[in-house]
């Protein structure tokens, strides 16, 4: 945690727009970290207040965004950026039978006997061996416990290529928005693509002929 320092801006803000709240914290957009002078964005504890280290080096890398996106001209603050809004599934939902899927326990890593655990500061732990990497990446991760992030998925199914549960499913909330083939059916669709680019490069071949 930070220790909480209070925030002494000295003569950094004269002339400015920032606008601050309680505890002498600067007001800025929750996402962009903004401030209400348009040049100026903020992050850390002088946003926040005291908090933990890896939240204001978040703040310094979604704020670093903003900056970028604000010196190009014509770019939106906001448009496309990661809202993360998470939605954990709910595993009683999940249409699969809880006991189909591993339980393996996780694998330990052992610990190096020679090493003083009292007297060195040299890491004990030792590496997987090969055997127990293998053991460990074969876990099923539970996907029904696991945490979806939909601003990053694309939609491209390889997760439910690769779930030998099948509990993973793919389903089209606006279909009207594009045309899909099944896999097997791929060929009326490229084909027919094909040969009209095909027809488009003859054409401009010849043009230039």
């Amino acid at each position: 945690m930070a220790i909480g320092q209070s925030i002494e801006w000295g003569n950094l803000l004269e002339g400015s727009a920032v606008e601050l709240g309680p505890g002498r914290r600067a007001l800025a957009d929750a996402q962009t970290y903004q401030t209400a002078q348009p040049d100026i964005f903020v992050g850390g504890d002088v946003y926040t207040g005291p908090k933990f280290v890896i939240d204001a080096i978040a703040a310094g890398h979604e704020a670093a965004i903003s900056i970028h996106r604000f010196v190009q001209p014509g770019n939106s603050l906001t448009f496309g950026r990661n809202q993360r809004r998470y939605i954990e599934l709910n595993k009683e939902e999940v249409a699969i039978n809880p006991l189909s899927y591993d339980h393996g326990p996780r694998q330990r890593e052992g610990v190096n006997e020679g090493i003083d655990q009292r007297r060195s500061y040299r890491d004990w732990h030792l590496t997987l061996t090969e055997e127990q990497v293998r053991a460990e990446t074969a876990r099923c991760l539970k996907c029904g416990a696991s945490v979806v992030d939909p601003n990053k998925c694309i939609g491209c199914g390889v997760c439910t290529t690769k779930c030998d549960f099948d509990a993973i499913h793919l389903s089209r909330e606006h279909p009207e928005c594009s045309t899909m083939y099944k896999n097997e059916d791929k060929l009326k669709a490229i084909i027919p693509y094909a040969a009209k680019r095909r027809v488009k490069i003859l054409k401009k071949k010849l043009k230039k002929r």
